[in-house]
């Protein structure tokens, strides 16, 4: 019997100190995943609770503080599924105001994380958009579009929001940004804070008013000439 000697560990069989890799921590030591993990966690957690409340009040018709609550949301760490979530709560509030412009950009925001919009409409944890229905048939519509401008980027383009990308032949590739507006674009200039929505909805309803008064009274000089 041949005995075999049994050799130390060498510098190939010593344990990998290579730091571990957790969803969300990056690249961390063995000893600091676990507080990483449990930070994460403790974020997502948050964000959940969030995403509930901010579901019921707008349930309730309380549209603004429901927005506060989803930008909340957003800010803490949240999953990729749970921003999908808060970015498609935030469209529902901008379509409930008819802020169609608004709406787009977050939904635009939401598509590029992976949100599919038709089957958002149907998925019962998310909040259900209350708006009317030609705003409803507009975003279908862009979703539509830009699911097919992403569909039809070269397979050499680099990834969506790039500025700058270009074809093997050295000719310049169509942004998508360029094709349906970026919300971080000069472009962009729509005000999304609060104050700019409640600034843009009495607008309209000033507008609306204005209108109104104006067609009563064309209505009684029609009806009451002066001549008479």
């Amino acid at each position: 019997m041949q005995l075999q000697r049994i050799q130390p560990f060498g510098a190939a069989s010593r344990p990998s100190a290579r730091p571990a890799r957790v969803p969300g921590c990056g690249a961390l030591p063995a000893r600091r995943v676990g507080r990483c993990r449990a930070v994460t966690v403790q974020a997502s957690a948050k964000a959940g609770e969030l995403l509930e409340k901010a579901k019921k009040k707008y349930e309730e018709g309380d549209r603004l503080q429901a927005m506060n609550l989803y930008e909340a949301a957003l800010n803490e760490e949240p999953t990729i599924e749970q921003k999908r979530a808060a970015l498609f709560g935030v469209t529902a509030v901008h379509a409930s105001f008819g802020d169609v412009e608004l709406a787009q950009m977050t939904l635009r925001e939401g598509i590029r994380n992976g949100l599919e919009y038709e089957k958002a409409l149907e998925d019962p944890t998310y909040v259900t958009m209350v708006t009317s229905q030609q705003i409803t048939i507009q975003l279908r519509r862009f979703a539509q579009q830009l699911a097919i401008a992403m569909a039809n980027r070269p397979p050499t383009e680099r990834p969506y929001g790039s500025t700058a990308r270009r074809a093997g032949s050295g000719g310049a590739v169509p942004d998508l940004d360029a094709i349906l507006g970026s919300s971080s674009g000069d472009t962009a200039e729509v005000d999304t804070s609060v104050l700019g929505i409640i600034r843009r909805v009495i607008i309209v309803v000033l507008v609306g008013v204005g209108l109104g008064v104006g067609l009563w009274f064309l209505g009684l000089e029609y009806m009451f000439p002066k001549d008479m």
